[in-house]
């Protein structure tokens, strides 16, 4: 009866071994970044004797606003990427 317990106990060792480096080996293999979120923001250059300077700054808000909505998509990517693979 004692040494049978032994046993149930080392099987019950070796079975959480096996399965933790099953997790180790397998790994974790996240989906590939989204390309927009390796974009640069467009650059705004003053069009000089063409443009006003209002009209310039306006284009940059609105390049700025783009880059601030790709990146805020591009953050619950990831957030639900983690939350899937059950990170903390």
């Amino acid at each position: 009866m004692i040494l049978n317990g032994c046993v149930l106990t080392a099987r019950k060792h070796l079975t959480v071994a096996a399965e933790t480096k099953g997790r180790i080996t397998a790994g974790v293999n996240l989906p590939d970044l989204p390309e927009e979120c390796r974009q640069k923001m467009a650059r705004v250059y003053p069009k000089y004797g063409i443009e006003k300077p209002r009209n310039t700054q306006l284009r940059w808000e609105f390049a700025a606003e783009f880059v601030d909505r790709r990146t805020l998509r591009c953050a619950a990517f990831y957030d639900e990427t983690k939350t899937r693979f059950g990170a903390k």
